[in-house]
């Protein structure tokens, strides 16, 4: 019997130990093996480089340019980041004199596999919120905090090792843009050009998630919505670039049931969209992206019915 218990036991912990290897070696499969990075060295000490010597936040807005992880060391490996905490790393505090509500924002450039960490806790472990992702801005926003201190983590998941240049900025909350929204979702009749410039880090949120059925891939970066009341038979196209950011369009009838209403949808290397109305009524166009936020230009070529019509007459037909 104690046999019989001595197996089972063993055959639990080689179960275990498989399916957390199997969970973390997810991240490792698309990015690759990473690098061992020296710890921090013991001098000079540089503010930002561990929780004793934190580069202070004490008043909002806060705005910095020029920062950097690189020569900070790998400080901090057991955090709320998992694998995203094992590059060189910075450490910010946020001094808070009253209750905010608040919106963080790192864009690394062009420095890839970055990750972003709020917490109370420094080192940052377990963690307010976080942000990780191979490209593009990372962001934490709208998040309620009571008065008090909270320590900010810029970090990377090797390779790269650290960051060279970043900016950071932290900042009392202010409302989304309108179409931030489906029930805010502007006009594109209303427009006066058929090219559209959006910030998707000016108080846009996550709030659609395509889904693989409609675009190929889950888009968890900050959206926009937009809509077009289209006729039965009439062609709708859009074409998207965008910098930092995997660009993603996608086209639904239903704003309660975006994944499942979905009529078109492109991802990041495809960014065109095209679709023939199968009914009359309005569509919602979601300016999406794979994480983060950036600037994005969106460019409408229809609709059209039978004959190709310039932005003005379309927008005299739908007047």
């Amino acid at each position: 019997m104690k046999q019989v218990q001595r197996f089972v036991a063993a055959a639990m912990l080689i179960l275990i130990a498989a399916v957390t290897a199997t969970a973390m070696d997810r991240d490792d499969a698309y990015h690759g093996p990473a690098p061992a990075v020296p710890e921090a060295p013991s001098l000079p000490l540089v503010a930002g480089q561990n929780c004793a010597d934190p580069i202070v936040i004490s008043s909002l807005p806060f705005y910095a340019t020029g920062q950097t992880t690189c020569g900070m060391g790998n400080t901090y490996t057991a955090t709320c980041l998992g694998n995203w905490d094992n590059g060189e790393d910075v450490i910010y505090r946020l001094d808070l004199a009253a209750d905010t509500t608040i919106d963080i924002e790192m864009n690394p450039g062009a420095t890839e596999w970055t990750a972003l960490a709020l917490s109370v806790n420094c080192p940052p472990t377990p963690c307010l919120a976080t942000n990780t992702g191979w490209t593009g801005v990372r962001a934490i926003r709208d998040r309620t905090l009571v008065a008090g201190t909270y320590y900010i983590m810029v970090d990377t998941y090797p390779p790269p090792g650290c960051i060279p240049s970043f900016t950071l900025s932290v900042t009392a909350d202010t409302p989304p843009p309108v179409n931030d929204l489906c029930e805010g979702a502007i006009d594109l009749m209303t427009l006066e050009s058929n090219t559209i410039q959006i910030d998707l880090c000016a108080g846009y949120t996550d709030n659609y998630d395509s889904g693989a059925s409609c675009t190929g891939s889950q888009t968890l970066g900050s959206d926009a919505v937009y809509k077009v009341y289209l006729q039965a038979g009439e062609n709708f196209s859009a074409n998207m670039a965008t910098t930092g950011i995997g660009p993603f369009l996608w086209l639904v009838t239903d704003c309660n049931n975006v994944v499942g209403t979905c009529v078109a949808g492109t991802r990041n290397l495809i960014p065109f969209l095209s679709y023939d109305a199968a009914a009359t009524g309005w569509y919602y166009l979601i300016v999406d992206s794979l994480n983060g936020c950036g600037l994005a230009t969106v460019t409408i070529d229809a609709p059209v019915a039978t004959e190709s019509l310039p932005w003005g007459g379309l927008k005299a037909r739908f007047k």
